[in-house]
């Protein structure tokens, strides 16, 4: 029975030693972080001269007067965007907001906004244009929206930052969309002369491609390419109903030009996900209300997060200059080699970043949107063209004969 206690007791103590001794290990390696690498000091010094840009550029500004666009009609959006945005800059990247309430005005409700979300939309649209009184009386209830919209694209070069935060909205997607609704079609039925609906589109349009090419937040680009879109699809509309009472109607000069590299391009987003990523990592804190287990967790795991470490290897995946390794799904001897050092911060690249192929696929497809509308409104002319060529060959093959 002696033996036995004695050889429990060394069961026991080699139990009890294994993981904490491999955990004394470990906290020996991670005692040093990385020095800060050249693509993450590049990435933080960009950052920083985006932050000081806004902070100068806070008069005319579209990004505020977009922050604040869907304030109520007798408010000044560029007064409520400033205020949104002063209240973002006292938020941490993790902080949540006090509950506010920000009154929004109402969307319009008119019949356009439904038939566009048909496949079928030019099709289901055209007998609203047939009978257009009620388009034009809401054109005359939102007439201030349509001048709000117009201020935004007279408004100087879009300068934001990178300062996100998860829990408070930023720029209002579907306020913007429906002011962008009324703005073309007011130029369709109300503009000054033939071409101001053209001269609309292509304002619309080049607004939100300087704006794309500008933009430092992943959401907001796709708020612009999708207003980019949006643009296409519903000028589309608006062309074609003019070209029925005017065959001479031209197309809208930045349709017929490809889409910019700088528009499509992810290089400032991936910047701005970097940072709020390194923003995350500095802001991992249990808080004052967290059980006892999350505080004795976060004492024990945070020593193990090399923060600059983990920043360096994001910068070198954002680049390309590293891939996204998958997470290990065993603990073999060469996988406890890799994580030795960092083991949280590679745990947090490998299971927690998002890959932005998809996002990349999904902003290329706006120039094959692009090509593919020019074909559709192009199309016809070449036909007829071909025809007409060669109705005037028949006579002279036959005088041949």
């Amino acid at each position: 029975m002696r033996h036995f206690f004695r050889a429990l007791k060394w069961i026991l103590f080699t139990l009890l030693f294994i993981p904490v001794g491999g955990y004394l290990i470990l906290l020996l390696i991670n005692l040093q972080d990385s020095a800060p690498s050249a693509q993450a000091s590049a990435f933080l010094e960009q950052v920083n001269a985006e932050e000081a840009a806004l902070s100068q550029h806070l008069e005319n500004n579209p990004y505020l007067y977009a922050m604040g666009f869907d304030a109520p009609k007798d408010d000044d959006p560029m007064a409520v965007g400033l205020e949104r945005y002063q209240a973002l800059k006292q938020l941490g990247v993790l902080d949540r907001p006090k509950k506010t309430v920000d009154e929004k005005f109402e969307l319009p409700e008119w019949a356009i906004s439904n038939c566009l979300k048909q496949e079928g939309y030019l099709d289901e649209c055209a007998p609203l244009f047939a009978e257009p009184e009620t388009l034009k009386a809401t054109l005359d209830d939102y007439a201030w929206l349509i001048e709000r919209y117009r201020t935004l694209l007279s408004l100087g070069h879009w300068q934001d930052d990178t300062h996100f935060n998860p829990y408070r909205s930023m720029v209002s997607f579907k306020h913007l969309a429906a002011a962008r609704q009324l703005y073309l079609v007011n130029a369709y039925f109300n503009g000054t002369d033939p071409a101001s609906l053209i001269t609309a589109i292509d304002t619309d349009m080049q607004f939100w491609q300087q704006a794309a090419e500008r933009i430092n937040m992943l959401s907001n680009k796709f708020l612009a390419i999708s207003a980019l879109k949006q643009n296409m699809k519903l000028g589309e509309l608006l062309v074609s109903q003019k070209r029925t009472e005017d065959e001479d109607t031209q197309i809208p000069s930045l349709w017929l030009q490809s889409t910019s590299e700088e528009v499509l391009s992810l290089k400032r987003v991936k910047r701005g996900e970097w940072h709020f990523l390194t923003k995350v990592n500095q802001s991992f804190e249990a808080g004052e209300d967290a059980s006892i287990t999350a505080k004795i967790a976060e004492a024990m795991l945070m020593p193990l997060l090399q923060q600059q470490d983990t920043s360096n290897r994001y910068a070198d995946i954002l680049t390309g200059k590293a891939n996204i390794k998958p997470c290990p799904d065993n603990f073999s001897l060469s996988t406890l080699k890799e994580y030795g050092y960092n083991p949280m911060g590679k745990f947090i690249l490998c299971s927690g970043i998002p890959s932005f192929e998809s996002y990349q696929t999904t902003a290329n497809k706006l120039e094959s949107l692009r090509a593919e509308l020019v074909t559709r409104l192009t199309a016809p002319a070449i036909s007829e063209g071909m025809v007409i060529e060669a109705n005037d060959e028949k006579p002279r093959e036959s005088s041949l004969e």
